[in-house]
């Protein structure tokens, strides 16, 4: 079974990360992000979109006494 990628625009991609448009181009720029260049547009894949956020977060650490 043969599963289909959601492609994503930058406007799609920086709703998704509650970022704006600018810097969603920057960090394509600086190859910060994962995205996939078709012609001269740049579309980014849901999943690796979503697990580039799960390897980049941090758990917040409590507070020692």
């Amino acid at each position: 079974m043969e599963t289909t990628k959601e492609l994503l625009t930058t406007r799609e991609t920086a709703k998704l990360l509650g970022l704006s448009e600018l810097t969603v181009y920057k960090l394509t720029y600086r190859k910060q992000i994962p995205f996939i260049r078709i012609g001269r547009t740049k579309r980014f894949d849901r999943a690796k979109l979503l697990a580039w956020i799960d390897a980049n977060a941090y758990d917040t650490i409590s507070i020692r006494k």
